[in-house]
């Protein structure tokens, strides 16, 4: 069966992606307090947007619509791994990744409409091109960030589950692509998963370091202990599983300071992010658990 794991101890500086660009460098770079200011600072960038039925609709639907294996999207369209002929798939994993990055995805980032958004503006052929290839990744869960998005849902993180084996994908992404994908990923860390197991579903492909964004703000926790997104299937699941609607019903009281529900709180974060944000500041980020594995951040400071 195929998989791949990282190694740290034989891993050279040079297999890290290549991100050059100085101003996401420093947002990389920057320690626990510079990030909580600037996640200050940014929400209160949003100012006030209108809220409509639909976006409670689309924050609940997170981490939204996927195919359940491997695919190939190349614009806005989809092609399943599965329905190339044996020859055709080996030349499709064979040209993809072969000089490209593979990035994990457990939220937002297997879905195509996603990455289709993040990807729009590419003039360039591969750019706009991308191969998700789908498995298991064992001895993690994916959980709800410590955090409510600017679009109202709670989004996925990682946090240590042995024995575990959780739905995930890697997603096979040009320099351009990768760079793309960590801009747009601001509460995250890139990092270095080590020692990390990835079991691929049906492609025969080695990667040797599993790369992969961990929220700044850790997993969300309940008594203590990681809440995990049912929405991400998984094996052998020991944490507690709530849907999106669940969470949201859960801290929409604690942020709010009323009997909340979904609804009014992605209203709150449309209507005022900043306020959301400065509660979540004292009543959810205290309340997590960084991911407790072996975890190596993107030498960004370097």
């Amino acid at each position: 069966m195929p998989r791949s794991r990282g190694d740290a101890d034989t891993s050279p500086v040079r297999e890290w992606p290549p991100i050059d660009e100085p101003e996401l460098l420093a947002r990389l770079a920057l320690d626990d307090e510079g990030f909580y200011a600037a996640a200050r600072r940014i929400s209160e960038m949003w100012g006030k947007r209108e809220y409509t039925p639909a976006l409670l609709e689309r924050a609940l639907g997170y981490p939204w619509e996927r195919p359940t294996g491997s695919y190939l999207l190349r614009g806005d369209r989809v092609d399943l791994l599965s329905d190339a002929d044996a020859s055709e798939r080996e030349s499709i994993v064979e040209t993809f990744t072969k000089d490209r990055h593979p990035i994990l995805s457990f939220g937002g980032n297997g879905a195509p409409e996603w990455l289709t958004t993040k990807f729009a503006h590419f003039w360039e052929e591969e750019n706009k091109e991308v191969l998700v290839l789908t498995g298991e990744l064992h001895d993690v869960d994916v959980g709800a960030s410590a955090s409510v998005s600017p679009l109202g849902y709670m989004p996925g993180t990682l946090f240590a589950s042995p024995g575990t084996a959780v739905r995930a994908a890697m997603v096979w992404c040009t320099t351009a692509q990768l760079t793309q994908l960590t801009w747009s990923e601001v509460p995250y860390q890139l990092g270095r998963l080590e020692d990390a197991l990835f079991v691929m579903d049906d492609a025969d492909v080695e990667v040797e370091q599993v790369f992969a964004y961990v929220s700044r703000f850790g997993a969300f926790c309940v008594d203590g202990q990681p809440i995990a997104l049912a929405a991400v299937p998984a094996k052998n699941r020991t944490a507690r599983a709530l849907t999106q609607e669940d969470l949201l019903d859960l801290v929409a009281p604690r942020l709010l300071g009323r009997a909340a529900g979904a609804e009014e709180l992605v209203r709150a974060t449309w209507e005022d992010m900043a306020a959301v944000t400065a509660r979540a500041s004292k009543i959810l980020w205290p309340c997590s658990q960084p991911l407790q594995a072996h975890w190596t951040p993107f030498p960004a400071s370097a």
